[in-house]
């Protein structure tokens, strides 16, 4: 059997004036895990400085683009790129050592993607500002030049970078790129970059961001061509600023993003993200289901003679009941995952959240017998009202420590070696056997892995358990399940079907 062949890949950089981070951005190219061809190719834009000269020292091609601006120097860097893929940073951004896999992964796995994109984090900058980025870097929609990769063949498809368009030419690359095609925006996805810009210059660079990408979604034009130049010194030279009250709000509407969408945060109330930490057990949890895949993954778990929880969206019941019975009748645990997995269920207001609940159980009762007292959250994110509601209706809220994103669809190895790589005792790890009320998920890829990561988990020791199961000293007593939550969670003569 041979080995599929890898894509060839360019990434490029366009570089002005960039001295005193461009090292550091290359020797994170430089170091990618990617099995595969890459080449990276620095435009040098218009550079008064040693910019070039690092690039030439550090082995690495350069080309010269001597018009001043971004959308000329990605044009150049993209005609002079050789690779199938073209992916694109900045000279003041490093990227993790995955990047690059990982952005062909996600183009790889999906014929209708043509191109994907990431969020950042800020690195240079102080501590409110990073927190500010982070939070707001989870809403990206859009192509992002410094972390982003596109398909040779859908970038000359639609004509490469408008050169009309500087500020938000990666946008509105973006904007045409979804005609040929998906335009994905990955999340789990983070590159650090610089944070000088809203250093120096906060409100005016949140001003004409925003108003730029407005004016390219409604009018189909960019409103401002260019932005300033801030080409500043190290962090050491950043002026030192008093946090002003609008700076406070920002750092608290930072942290509740942050802790509404982190899976082991307890600001809002208490989660069981993991178990007892101190024996080698794990606990396999499936998301989204039941759908045409779940058989399979029953097959499976049956055959290692492995227990694991399933977390069961009502709508998916109701389409599915043999399958929810089965999941029953076998031994598994099952978990409210919410009447329709709403993307919003989190900020929903109390009655419709409530709604979403009990229409969620009332449709696993109907099917099972079994009234579910565990509550996983739509991916994970939560909301002080979501929560007290929770516990008002007698719901243990479950997360996960471990979660190798297979909803996103990559390759079973690599599903396989994520969760290998991550996973610790007392591990919750997150799987799917579904994707939303979608009838057909396409989790073939999650049910090709699932031997790798039941066999090599037994390999080390590991034993399987259901989340109710998961009870330790460790952990606040408000975790706990009660006997009757065991109970109720558990198949037994009068419920198995």
């Amino acid at each position: 059997m041979t080995t599929p062949r890898k894509p060839f890949v360019s990434i490029i950089v366009p570089v002005y004036n960039e001295e005193y981070v461009l090292a550091d951005c290359l020797a994170a190219l430089k170091r990618q895990d990617y099995d595969g061809p890459y080449e990276i190719v620095v435009v040098n834009n218009a550079c008064t400085d040693r910019s070039p000269k690092i690039a030439h020292e550090m082995g690495v091609r350069v080309v010269d683009e001597p018009r001043k601006g971004y959308v000329h120097a990605v044009r150049a860097g993209f005609a002079a790129a050789r690779g199938e893929i073209m992916a694109c940073t900045d000279a003041d951004t490093i990227v993790p050592s995955d990047w690059l896999s990982r952005l062909v992964a996600t183009l790889l796995q999906n014929p209708i993607t043509v191109a994907v994109s990431g969020v950042f984090n800020l690195h240079d900058c102080s501590l409110w500002l990073h927190l500010l980025g982070s939070a707001v870097s989870r809403l990206n929609w859009h192509l992002a030049g410094g972390n982003m990769a596109v398909w040779r063949w859908a970038y000359k498809g639609i004509g490469g970078f408008d050169p009309g368009v500087n500020l938000g030419a990666d946008t509105e690359l973006g904007l045409r790129l979804r005609r040929l095609g998906r335009v994905m925006i990955d999340r789990c996805l983070v590159a650090s970059t610089s944070g000088r810009r809203i250093q120096y210059a906060l409100w005016q660079t949140l001003w004409m961001y925003l108003l730029n990408d407005l004016w390219l979604v409604f009018f189909g034009h960019p409103r401002f061509h260019d932005f300033p130049d801030i080409r500043v010194l190290p962090r050491r030279y950043f002026p030192v600023r008093r946090l002003s009250s609008v700076g406070i709000l920002l750092v608290v509407l930072s942290l509740v993003i942050l802790a509404a969408t982190n899976p082991s945060l307890q600001i809002f109330g208490p989660v069981l993200a993991h178990g007892q930490t101190d024996q080698a057990v794990i606990a396999l949890t499936f998301d989204d289901g039941p759908s045409p895949y779940t058989a399979e993954v029953l097959n499976i778990l049956a055959r290692y003679q492995v227990k694991a929880t399933f977390f069961l969206i009502g709508q998916n019941v109701e389409r599915h009941p043999d399958l929810a019975q089965r999941i029953v009748a076998e031994g598994h645990a099952i978990g409210n995952h919410t009447y329709s997995h709403p993307l919003w269920e989190a900020v929903a207001n109390p009655g419709k959240a409530a709604q979403e609940l009990s229409k969620g159980a009332a449709a696993i009762q109907t099917a099972t017998g079994v009234s579910p007292t565990l509550f996983r959250p739509p991916r994970g994110w939560r909301s002080p009202w979501m929560m007290r509601l929770a516990r008002r209706t007698g719901y243990l809220v479950v997360t996960w420590s471990v979660s190798p994103d297979d909803w996103r669809g990559p390759p079973p190895e690599v599903i396989a070696e994520r969760v290998l790589r991550q996973v610790r005792p007392g591990a919750i790890i997150l799987l799917h056997d579904g994707l939303g009320t979608q009838v057909d998920p396409h989790m073939q890829n999650t049910v090709i892995a699932l031997p790798t990561i039941i066999e090599g988990l037994q390999v080390r020791g590991y034993r399987f358990v259901t989340v109710p199961e998961f009870t330790t000293a460790e952990t606040p007593e408000s975790f706990i399940p009660s006997p009757a939550m065991v109970e109720s969670n558990l198949p037994n003569s009068s419920s198995s079907l």
